[in-house]
């Protein structure tokens, strides 16, 4: 084959450059002739390329580990070596770099060997134990590339360039966002303002018309928030082009823009300030209704279709919220790419290959339904059901990226279960396998020096108590539900984990779950027969919540989860005063009136009969309720709201009077020492009828 020159690429890229479009070029062939070929082609040295690779041969490649590290900066050349191992995190950042007029290179093997190829990362995606022949994931690929009608230099087949003609030369259209920004201007100003929602997706301009906003309103001062600093750089950008200023890239405060993350905004009063939330959908929905209800001058905006997770979840939650305390609020979205023009062939190309464009259809009902279990191959050959499947775990988890879609497809471990009509998939279910890890590891696992992939349930078990039990056994992990938004409360969900126990029970000793703990989905899990046995010690850093380990026995036998249930009511009992002081009172109770009333103590129930005949004091009689609450937590569930609160608040959890005086109407002494009073009488009431 020919060595093949930058000149035969010409008629590509002015096309790109007059259309303002950019595209997707794979370069086929094996690893060294790949290489060989794009040293002739390109300037590997030249500063504005980007090239990810592992390959000794090319002294200007990295290999990048963190998305921020890719996000955020533009290459007129972007180039992936897949032969590194297919990341789509990785690639599909990368391809978010690419300039209006740029390419985005891929380097892979002769199409028609995709199907049975296995690149380096496929083992990423199998867990210790399972063995990976095949990628589905790239099977997939390998249909739609030839669908695409994507531009190729092909060891075997040569060279073919995707030409669509030039267009008429246009300029970035910023009618859009100089109305929209206009619009949110207004609104912030007028004597009624509303809280605002602002998405796009991305290469809209959405961090910059942050910044322009407060450009257009300088008198006026911005409080801009996001997880991390370097989100909001764009921001403070644009605001330093517009008015002129010098912006060195670690500024934090410029002109009338201040950044300040989510848990330095929450301590603060707010009074004449506009809160600007960028990247919305990485901070936790309980954070950004904290910060609504701090004043109705602010926005939130995030990305819908992102690189490192899906923002329509969060929509879906967060604008429940709005609706029903905000119900005038604004909502906007930035449909016109900015950064290069509409219609961008490799934006479409990404979006095709990553399912990045799939959206859940609106369910029509939950008539008629049948369950059954789906392969991969299943999935990859219907490409509306994996769009449908892959939707509804977009919904399910803010956190989904495009990452998950080849778990979905890849992993041999995971088995998945699904609900559906006549017309669409309802609802799925995604489980692994996991345990049965051989006795060689045991000592390793024990000390530390190892962590077999995939088999996260076993392992957390037994750092518990050191039970190699649950190393043996076999347990099934339920990953994630997703049903259908519209039916949310109409028990698919009990329905679908019903059918999967039906499923699995007669080959695996536990079925278990992890997930960032909540009190309502504590009570599902709960609802279905399944016991907490861990909660977590440090909050996840997106969700804010600790993770909860639930299981369920398979067999009639108790005796090992019971084990764990007694160490678990422990530690959780003595931790609820210190590490889980301000965990949310309604997990607390969730988590606690699960629990199994012992006897009382005779001393604790005869000092509680003389209690309720006096006048008590907290500080005397505190101690007696806090004995009675952990040995009798069902007692809670009989109690008036303030008293609960009072119980578990106060009581368990170590919080003083003054903390609960905000969420309580408790303003004075004598109203205090009223409800706690209360509290004993409804205690001592519930004890009574007990016995």
């Amino acid at each position: 084959m020919p060595v093949y020159k930058a000149s035969k690429l010409a008629p590509l890229l002015t096309e790109l450059a007059r259309n303002r479009h950019r595209q997707l070029l794979l370069l086929c062939g094996e690893h060294e002739w790949a290489i060989k070929q794009l040293n002739e082609l390109f300037d590997l040295s030249d500063s504005d390329r980007l090239l990810l690779s592992k390959h000794p041969a090319l002294e200007h490649a990295c290999w990048l580990e963190h998305l921020h590290q890719i996000l955020g900066q533009e290459f007129a050349l972007a180039i992936y070596d897949g032969y590194s191992g297919i990341e789509p995190n990785k690639l599909a950042a990368l391809s978010g770099t690419v300039k209006a007029g740029g390419l985005l290179i891929l380097i892979l093997p002769e199409l028609s060997q995709l199907s049975n190829w296995l690149d380096p990362s496929a083992a990423t995606w199998c867990s210790h134990g399972f063995s990976v022949n095949q990628s589905p994931f790239l099977q997939r690929w390998q249909k739609l590339l030839r669908q695409l009608n994507v531009s190729y230099l092909s060891q075997c087949d040569g060279l073919f360039l995707s030409l669509h003609g030039i267009k008429q030369q246009s300029q970035a259209n910023y009618n859009e966002q100089k109305s929209i920004i206009e619009k949110i201007a207004n609104n912030l100003t007028c004597k009624k303002p509303q809280p605002t929602l602002l998405s796009a997706d991305r290469g809209r301009g959405k961090s910059a018309s942050l910044g322009l906003l407060a450009a257009h309103l300088r008198g006026q001062s911005f409080i801009i928030c996001a997880l991390q600093y370097r989100a909001v750089k764009n921001s403070f950008k644009h605001l330093a082009q517009q008015l002129g200023l010098e912006y060195k890239g670690h500024e934090k405060q410029l002109a009338n823009l201040h950044f300040m993350p989510p848990d330095q905004l929450l301590k603060l009063q707010i009074e004449n300030q506009v809160l600007l939330i960028d990247e919305a959908a990485a901070i936790p929905v309980p954070v950004l209704i904290a910060l609504a209800e701090k004043t109705k001058r602010c926005v939130f905006s995030s990305t819908i279709i992102g690189y490192e997770g899906n923002g329509r979840g969060y929509t879906l939650r967060f604008k429940q919220y709005l609706s029903d305390h905000h119900p005038d609020f604004i909502c906007e979205h930035l449909q016109q790419p900015i950064r290069y023009q509409q219609n961008d062939p490799l934006e479409k190309q990404i979006n095709h290959l990553f399912a990045l464009d799939c959206q859940y259809p609106i369910a029509r009902g939950s008539s008629n339904i049948t369950f059954e279990q789906l392969k991969s191959q299943d999935l990859v050959q219907n490409e509306q059901l994996l769009h449908q499947a892959f939707s509804l775990l977009v919904l399910a988890h803010y956190q989904t990226t495009v990452n998950d879609l080849r778990q979905l497809l890849d992993s041999p471990s995971q088995v998945i279960f699904i609900v559906r009509n006549t017309e669409q998939v309802l609802g799925l279910c995604l489980v692994n396998i996991e345990g049965q890890i051989s006795e060689d590891l045991h000592s390793e696992i024990a000390t530390g020096t190892r962590r077999p992939q995939g088999h996260l349930l076993p392992q957390q078990l037994f750092s518990i108590q050191g039970n190699q039990h649950f190393l043996t056994a076999k347990i099934a992990r339920i990953v994630r539900i997703a049903i259908a938004p519209q039916l949310h409360t109409q028990g698919l969900g009990t329905a679908l984990l019903n059918y999967t126990h039906q499923q699995l029970g007669q080959s695996v000793d536990y079925f278990g779950s992890s997930f960032g703990a909540t009190s309502r989905l504590l009570k599902f899990w709960q609802k279905n027969g399944y016991q907490t046995t861990k909660l977590g010690f440090k909050q996840d850093k997106a969700s804010g919540e600790y993770a909860a380990i639930v299981l369920k026995n398979v067999t009639e036998s108790n005796f090992y989860i019971n084990k764990l249930c007694q160490h678990f009511r422990m530690n959780f009992c003595y931790q609820l005063s210190n590490h889980y002081q301000y965990l949310p009172w309604q997990l607390a109770k969730q988590i606690l009136t699960a629990m199994p009333n012992l006897t009382l103590p005779k001393q604790v129930t005869e000092q509680l009969n003389f209690m309720v005949n006096k006048a008590t004091m907290l500080e005397q009689d505190s101690a007696t309720i806090w004995k009675v609450l952990i040995t009798c937590p069902k007692l809670l569930l009989e109690l008036s709201d303030v008293s609960q609160q009072l119980g578990i608040r106060l009581l368990l959890q170590n919080n003083t009077k003054e903390w609960l005086k905000s969420d309580l109407p408790l303003d004075s002494k004598k109203q205090f020492s009223h409800a706690f009073n209360t509290l004993v009488s409804e205690i001592h009431g519930q004890l009574n009828s007990l016995h």
